[in-house]
Formats: structure tokens, sequence, C-alpha cells
């Protein structure tokens, strides 16, 4: 009896340190070294980077193509088969284009990045960085939308509650205190992983991101001028106290491949769907008194011009047009695709610009694979005009108004005309049109005066950004927009803008909180339901 009870001590024994051995490595033995369960931040930037900001040419033609850009009338529809211009809804296309740009492609990637800081303490800097692109990308995703969800934004919450924008907002400028003050503490730590290649804006540079950061700020800080002005006023200050982008070199911009679709917005203007609105051709023709040294390189001459049967060389098209206006020769000669100017300019065709009239060039079909200039998200040109802004509003550390308001306008001249060749362009009216006609500062103009010159000449500055457009023309009511000429949606009746996107329908039929009437003001979802900064300073 007693050697069987040995043996059964001696199987039991043996038995537990062949279970403790086997537990003690069955993890590391059950791991599949080609499915990592943690990814480096290094390969989740550049999609983070590139779909956050609709770069890509499918999310951005149904994003700032079909409605940013025209709603900031920078662009308008020539194509009967797309109606978003009269402000009808195509609700997978907003899905695409501005829902799952967030919420799909960054919050997630932003939260499992932070989640990992605790056993990786070597990727801070690289969330810092995505904290800060973060900013951009919820702020653009509030501004279309109004209240969302955004504290629970990427944490598998199947119905995440909707959060002011008011909140969302100052938690904004949390998230660039603490990404920037990481930042400048720890952007020389030997330990913290590198970017090389996958920071697609900046290669790694952490001077440039602080830079940005601070410019964001100010950006986001001007967009509460009106609604909350005291708020406006200190974070504006804590950014003019801090270093922003000094010059067109700190230009934020993403370089697209041009083996693929190259750069998105000069790719589909080959696709002949939608012309130069005429608001910005007229404006860059009028404002001044020549015409706007910019325009040959943003946009095109008519071909009826080269073609010689029409006498006009730049002519746009209004926004809003229903279907029986369009392609109309009979009644509408002057709104046919000939007889209207494209978005390719110098810079996605070469010298279409420099055939001269009647000479009989066949246009274009396709040039954009040669583009070469980067996608821009944030321009110095814009960092420029805030602080002219800042300073008619008496913000410390603002500088001269005037100073700045020329400084802006001289940087949208080098960047619209980096790598053109110079002999399709020229400096020689620089001058004439910044000094003539309603561009000229005028300091003895009122306070509106003042802010209508810069809001104009930004608009102009920053073009292509669609969504910071539009955002700019609702908080101020500037520059001077025309009303589309028909409104297919009758929340919108004709004269009135659209004052901001409604939720998704995957949203109003998944997640109740969607549907709570306090959102918004107390005044529900809906295009005609302004924002919270949005203080009705225009129809």
């Amino acid at each position: 009896m007693k050697m069987f009870k040995q043996k059964i001590t001696l199987i039991i024994g043996l038995a537990a340190g062949i279970l403790t051995s086997c537990t003690g490595n069955f993890d590391d033995m059950n791991v599949d070294p080609q499915k990592p369960t943690a990814v480096s931040p290094s390969l989740l930037l550049p999609k983070m980077q590139e779909y956050g900001f609709n770069c890509r040419s499918w999310e951005y033609q149904v994003g700032e193509n079909l409605h940013t850009n025209q709603y900031a009338q920078y662009i308008a529809c020539s194509s009967t088969g797309f109606p978003t211009d009269r402000y009808d809804w195509k609700d997978s296309w907003v899905k695409d284009a501005y829902w799952k740009a967030y919420y799909l492609y960054f919050a997630n990637n932003l939260y499992s990045t932070k989640n990992s800081l605790e056993q990786h303490p070597e990727y801070s800097n690289m969330y810092q960085v995505m904290r800060i692109l973060g900013t951009m990308v919820a702020s653009r995703t509030t501004d279309v939308f109004g209240d969302i969800p955004y504290f629970e934004a990427g944490q598998g919450t199947l119905s995440p509650k909707y959060d002011s924008q008011k909140d969302i907002y100052y938690d904004l400028f949390k998230e660039l205190d603490e990404a920037i003050a990481s930042l400048k503490a720890n952007k020389n730590d030997e330990l913290q992983s590198k970017y090389g290649t996958s920071d697609i804006i900046y290669g790694g540079d952490l001077d440039k991101w602080i830079k940005l950061g601070n410019s964001v700020r100010l950006r986001l800080a001007m967009r509460l001028s009106y609604i909350d002005p005291e708020k406006a006023k200190a974070e504006g200050e804590k950014a003019l106290k801090d270093v922003l982008m000094e010059g067109n070199d700190d230009t934020a911009g993403i370089k697209q491949d041009t083996r693929s679709n190259g750069h998105s917005l000069w790719c589909i203007s080959f696709w002949n769907e939608f012309r130069v609105s005429k608001t910005i051709i007229d404006v860059m023709l009028n404002e001044s008194s020549i015409e706007d040294p910019r325009l040959p390189l943003h946009f095109s001459q008519t071909e009826g011009y080269v073609n010689g049967t029409s006498d006009v060389r730049w002519r746009g098209l209004p926004n809003g047009l229903p279907a029986s206006m369009m392609n109309n020769k009979d009644k509408y000669p002057d709104y046919l695709p000939e007889n209207t100017s494209c978005i390719w300019g110098y810079n996605s065709c070469g010298n279409w610009n420099s055939n001269p009239k009647g000479s009989k060039v066949t246009a274009p079909s396709s040039y954009y694979a040669q583009v070469t200039k980067p996608f821009i998200v944030f321009n110095y040109a814009e960092v420029c005009f805030l602080k002219a802004e800042a300073a008619i509003r008496g913000w410390a550390g603002a500088g001269d108004a005037k100073a700045n308001y020329e400084a802006g306008i001289r940087a949208s001249f080098a960047e619209a005309r980096e790598n053109a060749d110079p002999t399709v362009y020229t400096t020689d009216n620089d001058d004439a049109y910044i000094n003539g006609g309603n561009v000229k500062w005028d300091e003895g103009a009122d306070f509106e005066g003042k802010l209508k010159r810069i809001i104009t000449q930004k608009w102009i500055g920053i073009y292509p950004n669609g969504v910071e457009a539009w955002s700019e023309f609702r908080r101020t009511g500037y520059p001077d927009f025309t009303p589309v000429v028909e409104s297919d949606l009758d929340l919108l009746p004709k004269g009135t803008f659209i004052k901001k996107l409604r939720y998704i329908d995957d949203e109003q039929s998944l997640n109740p909180n969607s549907k709570d009437p306090s959102l918004n003001q107390g005044k529900g979802d809906g295009q005609n339901v302004r924002v919270w900064w949005d203080t009705g300073r225009y129809k």
C-alpha cells in the first residue's frame, strides 16, 4: 500500500510538473509569428494620414468634389448624374467620405495605439503625432456633422453616445496641449521609435509637427471667435506665443503616388463631370484691378476660346444648375463644358493655358499622373490669414494685420507656382494685384471691411481645401457666395445655403443616440441645422 501511495504521489508530481511546464510555454508555443497581435504605429500612420483627409480618388470624389468643394463654391457640377450641387443627399457617398474616414480609418487606430503605450513606451512620439492629426480629422468631422460620437469613438461601442461640439472642441485643445508638450519634452529621446518614410507628411520631423499643432490650435480657436470669444482668444493667444508655421516649407501636404491615380483633385478633373464655380472665377477676375496671377495656374482657359468659337477665356459654372440647364446648346450655350473653365491649369495640364485664342488645340483627356504637387491639408498661407484676423480682433502676439494679410497672398502665389515652368507665369503683376481694387488693404475700413478682405483672400489661398473653406463661410458669412440656382431639398429653400450634413442612414437606424432631440443645441439633425459655432452670419 505504501509503495502504491508513493507511486501515486510520483505520478501526481510529474503531472503537475508537466502541466506547469506546458502552461508556462503555452502562449509562446501558440503564437503565429505571421499574425502579430500588436501593430506598430509606423504601419498605421500612413493610412491614417491618407484616409483621414480623403486623399484617395474615390473618397475625394464623393467627399470634397461632390460636397464640400461645391458648398465652398470652388467647383460646380456639369454632369446631370450628380445632384449634390443642388443639396440632394447620397448616403453612401457621405458615409464613405466623411463618416468612415474618421470612425473606421482613424479613431480605432488612435485608440489602439494609446492602449499599446504601457507595453511600448517607445511609441509615444508617434502617438503624439497621431493626436495632432486626430484634432484635425475629428474637427473636420464635427464641423460637417455637428454633434457626433467622440469620447467613445473607435472603442468598439455599438451605440456610442453623441457629444456636444463644444465639449469636443474643448477636448481637442486639451489633446493639442498634451501632444505638443510631450513632443517638446521627448523629441530628442533616442529610445523613441523612428518614423522613416511612414510619416508621409513630414518624414518624422517633430519640429514641424509642433508647428502644425500650434497652427491647428489657432485655426480651431478662430472657429470659436463668435460663439465663445473668451475661449477663442485664450487658445489663440496661446498658439501665437508658441512657434507656428514659418513658411511654405512648413506646409502640411501628402504626396500621392503617381503610379496609381496621382493627385485626386486633378485626376477627377479629366472625367468631365464638373467645372470651376462661377463664384471663384468672377472673384479672381474682378476682385482686384487686374486678373488674379493664380488664375492660369489653378484653372483652364475654355476650350471654346482655344478653338476660336468663343471670346471668353475664363468662365465659371453657376452652382446648383438643374439638369435641364446643363448641356443645352440652344438655351444655355454659356454653360456648355467647352465654354466653361475646368480645374486643370498649368499644374495638371502643362502648357494648355499658353495656347492662344483660335489655336484649335485638342483638349487633353488625361495628364494627372504627372502632377507632382502634394495634397495640401494645411498650408502656411492659412496661418498668415489667421494671424491677420487675430490682429484685427486684438489678440496678443498676432502682429500687424496688413503685413500678415499680404504675406498670406504672397505665400499663396508661391505655392501655386511651385514646380511650374517659369515661362508660363509672371510675377510682374503681383504688386498690382495686391494693391488694386478690393484686394488692397484699407486701414481705414471697419472691422467687417477688413474681415471680408481677409476671408476672401483666405478662401482663394487655401484652395482646394473645401472643408475648411465651407466652414469659414459658415463662421463668417464671407466671401459673398451666390445661392444655388435650384435646391432639391425642401429643408433648404431657394436663397438659403446648406448648414451641415445630416447623420448617415446607418446611424439613424442602428444608433438610437443619433435621434436625441437635444442634439445640436436642441435642434436635432438636418441639413438646415446650424452647428454650434455657426451663429447665423449668412442665410
